[in-house]
């Protein structure tokens, strides 16, 4: 019975024993999986290994990123293992033939998984170029002008080659301007081709006295008003987020329904609708509020809020020991006073003795971020240099 014992508590320590090595490498492709995606929403490095007899190392998961990729094989190499590599770089060309795509619906619905029925994590409008990553069924992961992921419905989007990508970077568009409109049929008098929403880019193929005519990416022809219409090259070379305009767009919207992941005229979510303002003031904001959150110049907002210009971003959030929380943004305009969309949208002051004074964003106050006048960066790109529009 003694050696029974002293048995089951050899076998004991030796089942507890880590693998060498297996703990100091996991936390070394931790901190690479961190300096490349530092949000999982902007960026794909999936990444998992098993150490096998002879120093090897089987890789597995898959990245958008193959310097990303390199990175953590290189990680291996240095620490003399074999790298045995089914770590893939998407888009996989053995799986996806055409890598670029164009939103061809007025609004299409990123999903989280590839599900009707999934969460709504934002969207993409018409004319919107989307990097293809990878398919499943009818659905297509995709990364956004913004950097976003997220799955869509491959019926709302058109398959391009990057010939085809490259025509349409260097065709004559036009971005539609107004808060919604109609795409009228250029064969039947009065015949709706589509409807449309702001940030809308289609090719144009001609024009008269008072319509501009225009193809949308699946093919299908239209009609549109003139005045409805800027020329996309002209307007990106000199649109600057300008206050007054940004304030002007913003008033046009109030009463838009709140609509989680909602990005577009139709119905907003507190940052879709900050993205939208700003992305119609020719700026590519981050996606989410807490993304937005992290660019721009901060604006110090802990004794007063009289340092808050107009166009300024103002947060909402909880901080715990100083990790802060962010769970909602709007727009300061001036005279103590924030646009945003909770529930709908519509204006609040910060002021208690307003009428329209909102405990919820004053109590919640956490930080602000001044956009104009604010150097590019990602979360923060002009739209004209980001490379996917031009």
């Amino acid at each position: 019975m003694r050696y029974i014992k002293l048995l089951l508590i050899v076998f004991t320590i030796l089942g507890c024993e880590r693998p060498a090595g297996k703990i100091p490498l996991q936390k070394d492709i931790d901190s690479l999986v961190l300096k490349w995606v530092p949000d999982s929403r902007e960026g794909l490095l999936n990444v998992s290994f098993t150490e096998l007899p002879g120093k090897k190392v089987v890789l597995k998961g898959e990245t958008d990123n193959s310097e990303a990729k390199a990175d953590i094989v290189n990680l291996f190499a240095s620490r003399n293992l074999e790298v045995i590599d089914s770590l893939n770089v998407l888009p996989d060309r053995s799986a996806i033939k055409n890598e670029w795509g164009i939103v061809s619906i007025s609004v299409g619905n990123l999903k989280k998984s590839p599900s009707h029925s999934s969460e709504l994590i934002s969207q993409v409008i018409m004319g919107t170029p989307l990097k293809i990553l990878k398919k499943s069924g009818g659905w297509i992961f995709v990364q956004s002008p913004d950097h976003y992921l997220g799955w869509i419905s491959d019926s709302g989007v058109e398959e391009w080659t990057m010939q085809q990508i490259e025509k349409w970077r260097t065709s004559e568009r036009v971005i539609f301007m107004k808060k919604i409109g109609t795409i009228f049929s250029d064969k039947q008098p009065g015949e709706v081709v589509s409807d449309i929403v702001p940030g809308s880019i289609l090719v144009k193929t001609g024009y008269d006295s008072k319509t501009v005519h225009v193809i949308l990416p699946d093919g299908r022809t239209g009609t549109i008003e003139n005045a409805d219409v800027a020329d996309l090259k002209k307007w990106s070379d000199e649109v600057t987020p300008d206050a007054g305009n940004l304030i002007k767009i913003a008033k046009t919207m109030l009463g838009t329904p709140y609509l989680w992941g909602g990005t577009s005229s139709k119905a907003f979510d507190c940052s879709g609708f900050m993205k939208t303002l700003y992305f119609m003031n020719g700026i590519l904001l981050a996606r989410d509020a807490s993304l937005q959150y992290l660019h721009g110049k901060p604006v110090d907002i802990s004794a007063t809020t009289d340092s808050l210009k107009p166009g300024d971003l103002i947060f909402l959030g909880s901080d715990n020991n100083g990790k802060k929380r962010i769970y909602h943004v709007g727009m300061y305009i001036g005279d103590t006073e924030v646009i945003h969309c909770s529930g709908m949208v519509k204006i609040n002051s910060l002021d208690r003795f307003r009428a329209n004074f909102s405990n919820y964003l004053k109590s919640g106050l956490i930080g602000a971020r001044r956009i104009i006048d604010t150097p590019a960066e990602k979360g923060l790109e002009r739209i004209k240099s980001n490379g996917w529009y031009f």
